[in-house]
Formats: C-alpha cells, structure tokens, sequence
C-alpha cells in the first residue's frame, strides 16, 4: 500500500540549466533497461535535429564529470533526455505516480512532457529549437549562483552593474545572469570579499534582459503549437504568475494555460524557487517531495527552505557520484509500504 496520497501529496521536482554534468545517469544507462531505452529513443530524434548523437557526447570516456559541458545545443536536449527517462524509470520501477510535478525553468518543459502536455518528441524538438535560437542569438552569456543573504542583491553595489536577479534558491542563494564577461568581473569581486560563489556551466543568460532579442522569434516560433491540459497538475515557479485561488502557487493543469506566453515567461522571469516551495509546503504540510534532477540541487535547495524535521520528506535519486539504482531501491523502500 502506497503512502496516503490526499495527506501526503508526492512531489517530483525537475531542474534547468546549471545542472548538467557529463556521464550523469551513465550507472543507470549501464544497467537499467528502461531508462537505456528512453535515452535511445530521444537521442535518434536528436540526431535528427542535432547532427550528434547527445548519448555518445554524454557518455564520452574522455570527458570527466569535472568538466564544463556548457554548449547549450548539447546540454539542453542532454538535460531533458536524461530527467524525462529517469522519470519513466521510476514508474517502471513501480514507485508511486506523482500528484504534482514540480518545474524550474527548463525543468518545467520536462514535466509538461511527462504530463502529456505535449508528445514528448514534439517537446524535445522545441526544447532544440529553442537551444539553437538561443545558441545563434545570445552567446557569451553567463549564470553565477551567490552564497549570500538574499539581501545583498539590493544592498551589495557589486551588484548593481552588469547583472540581473535570476532566480532565488532559498534565503542565502540565489542566481544572477549577465554578459560572461560581466559575470567574470563579479566572480573576482565576490571572491575579493570571501562571498561564496559558483558559475555554472551555461553559455545564455536565462532569466535576464540578454534574451529579450529572441523573444518575437521565439513567440513566433511556438505561437501554433498545441497543448493539452496536463494529467499531472504541474508546479510553475514563474514569480508573475497569476495566483490559483486558495493554493498561492501556480498550478497548471485542467484547461491549460500553455502557451508560447507561458513558455517564454519559463525562461525569462526569475525563478521564484523559495517563494513557490514554501507556498506549496504551507498548503500540503505533509508534502513528499523527489528530486528526479541530475545533480540533486532540488532536493539540496528544498531542505534549506524546510525545517530540518521535514528533511526525512525529501528525497534524490541521481547525483554524481552515483549509484543511482542503490537511490531508487532506498526510495521504494521508504514510499511504499
């Protein structure tokens, strides 16, 4: 018997850009025969789009964790592929169904596939689409996450010039995006003053003003595409979004609500991370939450916004270090009973 999903509502939780790694989900690609199927099956539609096979660039013996794979025409297809298979691996490994699907940013593409919103071959041709316009019009971009009390966006002058709010983690994290050659300035400068930092591994300055240039296209681009409601309701964590009456979080499901709109505000808007979970977890207390990111930062950003008794409710399955077959039969133990 699975865990009582109207108290203890399951979350699983998907993430954007910042958290690609090479040879991430490589045990599982090894291993297990439902995500090695899924993999494959996406990768042929991205040769198609791409030109490369996006497995044999991810699963490279030459290329180590350790380095950057920050070419966004790789990384974004690399990102979806790699969540949506875990995904589909995880129900096949009989764990219980999700109640929400919670998405940043690209994370949000990958549910709405996972929820049928759209065939998910439709969606990861959109999602190289859009790596590609990216790629052609917004180089030389750059995302920086700061260790520091949110505060400081406002109060600290290094940030003042050359970088925008990207996003909020939680309270002592949070993500500005700019010029690469702005965001390296900012690096030294932090560093200068012991601020932890770290610049993570994407080309696009998401989330700011350096996209704005591809909007019209973009909007163009995917004004025609057709969505169905979700079957999973999904968790957006757009901070202009309008408020559903009585959850105090967006909630897309029933009549839709997608759009090229809604899609580009995903990429555009800061991710309101902190605002989103702690609305959400004041509205389902009992909250069971997954993370099926490559790199667990969503569990990781989850717990700092949770109290520490509520940790026990958070769970990752893939990191890189591995052993994420060991994660998921740890997880089956605990959510079904």
């Amino acid at each position: 018997m699975t865990m009582e999903t109207k108290t203890n509502p399951i979350v699983w939780m998907f993430s954007g850009q910042g958290s690609q790694y090479y040879q991430m989900g490589k045990g599982l690609y090894n291993n297990n025969d439902t995500f090695r199927f899924w993999m494959d099956r996406l990768d042929q539609l991205a040769v198609n789009y791409v030109g490369h096979s996006i497995v044999e660039m991810l699963y490279d013996k030459n290329q180590s964790k350790s380095e950057s794979f920050d070419q966004i025409l790789y990384t974004h297809p690399a990102l979806f592929m790699v969540q949506y298979s875990l995904a589909k691996t995880l129900l096949a490994e009989n764990l219980p169904s999700p109640d929400y699907l919670f998405g940043a940013s690209l994370g949000e593409f990958v549910a709405a596939a996972f929820a049928d919103v759209a065939d998910v071959e439709k969606m990861l041709f959109d999602i190289i689409k859009q790596a590609r316009l990216f790629d052609m019009h917004c180089g030389g971009g750059a995302m920086l996450v700061v260790i520091d009390d949110i505060d400081s966006f406002k109060t600290n002058p290094l940030f003042s010039d050359g970088c925008e709010l990207a996003g909020v983690n939680f309270d002592r994290s949070f993500v500005v995006s700019g010029l690469q050659n702005k965001i390296l300035q900012l690096a030294e400068q932090l560093k200068k003053q012991d601020i932890t930092h770290q610049i993570l591994p994407v080309s696009v300055a998401f989330h700011s003003s350096h996209i704005d240039v591809v909007k019209d296209i973009f909007m163009k681009t995917f004004a025609n595409n057709i969505y169905h409601p979700a079957k999973i309701p999904i968790i957006s964590c757009l901070q202009s979004a309008d408020v559903e009456q009585g959850r105090g979080v967006a909630v897309m499901e029933g009549h839709g609500g997608f759009s090229s709109t809604h899609w580009w505000t995903v990429i555009r808007q800061p991710i309101a991370f902190k605002q989103t979970l702690v609305k959400f977890q004041h509205n389902h207390p009992q909250a069971v939450y997954l993370d099926v990111s490559p790199s667990g930062n969503m569990a990781t950003f989850t717990k700092y916004n949770l109290p520490e008794s509520m940790h026990n409710r958070i769970m990752s399955i893939m990191t890189p270090f591995g052993n994420e077959q060991e994660s998921i039969d740890a997880v089956k133990e605990r959510l079904i009973r």
